[in-house]
Formats: structure tokens, C-alpha cells, sequence
């Protein structure tokens, strides 16, 4: 029985680069739109005043698109998307189970759930731009930044359940911390560690989130530093070293030949 005709070689090789082409542009494509609304739902509309009438319905919202984009970026990686999509979809259904019907206990587990989709969405990023090898690239420099602003997302939903588990945690110069955004804004300025000491940590566990949190923005960033200067250097040692490759391959195949041409 005759054997099924196999694609010539160089059309195998032409067909895995395409779809490696495509799968990156998906990749890189989700990770900017994921970047982009992190930056207009967290602090563009928000200083334009838009989600004031209703911020609870505005937060689940923004946050459910955000989860939704954070996932899709995992697409090419199998076992990292299962893992994302089952707890972001867990994240989500608990997330307006609690906006339906808002009772403590499911607005806690609401917060957890939404903070470990965060985690696993930041480890999907960290490892496309930290544990990777390859050079320096756009989408790696747009993973990192939107690792930082998860950071603080993150945080501010830890502070959240502080607050909820121990009332009274921190302590507002005026008025009481009902808001989201006022975490989102306790949250970055602990991260950039500006502190302007309107919005104080009183409690224990408190104190000790935003040390964490503070420390992790300083370290984040030389860690980051520090590997994409490290990246870039091997970078370019590697495409030095083809070149020199590739230039002594020509001069010697340029002796070989005068050689067999003879005098």
C-alpha cells in the first residue's frame, strides 16, 4: 500500500515559522490590548469621573475585562491557559455572585478569588518577560510594565480583605475607605513608595502588607532591570558571534575556491 505524500521539507519548515509568526502576533496582540485597558480602566476613565454613579458595577466590570484579556494572553501556552481560564472563570463567578447578592462572606471570598486570578495572570506575564531567553523586545518591556500595574492591583485587593477580616485596619485623614479607588490610590503609593500619609496603616497585618508592598516595587524593579540588561548583553554576544561565524565560513570558502582555480 503506498505510503501518504509527506509536504517537502522546506514547506514543514515555512509552515511551523508561519504558525510560531502567528501564534507571537496573538500573543503580543493580547498583551497590548490587556496593557491598554489597564491603563484606561485603572486610571484614565476614573480621573474623567466615569463609573461615579455606581463604582461597585463599574469595578466588576472593568476587572471582568481585564480577567478575560489577562487569560487570552496565556493562549499559546496550553497548560498555564487551563490553569488561568479555570480560576479566572472562578474569579468572575464569584466576583458578581457577590454583586447580585452582597453578604461579607461572599464579597471576602470575592476578593481572594480575584486576587489569586491576578497571581496566576502575573506569572503568565513574568514568564514571558523574566523567564524566557531571547532578546529585548516591545512585548517584553509591555509584560513588565503590566506586571507592575498588577502588583498594585494585586495589593489593593489584599488590603481590601485585611480591612474585611480586621475592620479599622487603616485609618483615612477624612472619611472612611468605602471606595475601590481608594485602595487602587493607597495601593500605588505604597508601591512607588511616594507615601503622602493621608491614608494610614494602623494594624499589625496592615503595616505588614505595605511593607511587602514596598519593598516588592524597589526589588521588582532592579530584578527587572538587572535581567533585561543581562538579556540584552547575551543578545548581543550571540548575533556577534554569528556574525564572525558567518564571516569566517565566507572567507574560507572564498580560499577554497582561488585555490581550485589555480594560478
Amino acid at each position: 500500500m503506498p505510503e501518504p505524500a509527506r509536504p517537502p521539507k522546506g514547506q514543514d519548515v515555512r509552515d511551523r515559522a508561519r504558525a510560531l509568526i502567528t501564534d507571537s502576533w496573538q500573543s503580543q496582540a493580547n498583551l497590548s490590548l490587556f496593557l491598554g485597558l489597564m491603563v484606561l480602566i485603572a486610571f484614565v476613565l476614573p480621573s474623567m469621573g466615569f463609573g461615579k454613579g455606581d463604582i461597585k458595577l463599574y469595578s466588576d466590570v472593568a476587572f471582568s475585562l481585564l480577567l478575560i484579556s489577562g487569560v487570552a494572553i496565556a493562549w499559546g501556552r496550553r497548560k498555564l491557559f487551563l490553569l488561568a481560564g479555570f480560576l479566572g472563570s472562578a474569579a468572575l463567578a464569584v466576583r458578581w455572585m457577590a454583586w447580585f447578592t452582597p453578604t461579607p462572606a461572599l464579597q471576602l471570598w470575592s476578593d481572594e478569588w480575584s486576587l489569586v486570578a491576578i497571581l496566576v495572570i502575573a506569572l503568565v506575564l513574568l514568564s514571558q518577560v523574566l523567564f524566557r531567553g531571547g532578546p529585548v523586545t516591545h512585548s517584553r518591556i509591555q509584560g513588565a510594565i503590566a506586571v507592575y500595574l498588577l502588583f498594585g492591583i494585586g495589593w489593593a485587593h489584599a488590603y481590601h480583605i485585611a480591612e474585611l477580616v480586621h475592620p479599622g485596619s487603616f485609618r483615612l485623614e477624612v472619611g472612611e475607605m468605602s471606595n475601590v479607588s481608594d485602595w487602587v490610590y493607597y495601593s500605588f503609593v505604597t508601591l512607588t513608595t511616594v507615601g503622602y500619609g493621608d491614608i494610614t496603616a494602623v494594624r499589625p497585618i496592615a503595616r505588614t502588607l505595605s511593607i511587602g508592598e514596598a519593598l516588592t516595587g524597589q526589588l521588582y524593579l532592579a530584578v527587572l532591570i538587572a535581567r533585561l540588561v543581562a538579556m540584552e548583553v547575551v543578545s548581543w554576544q550571540y548575533k556577534s558571534q554569528d556574525s564572525r561565524g558567518s564571516g569566517g565560513q565566507n572567507s574560507v570558502g572564498a580560499e577554497t575556491t582561488s585555490k581550485e582555480a589555480g594560478p
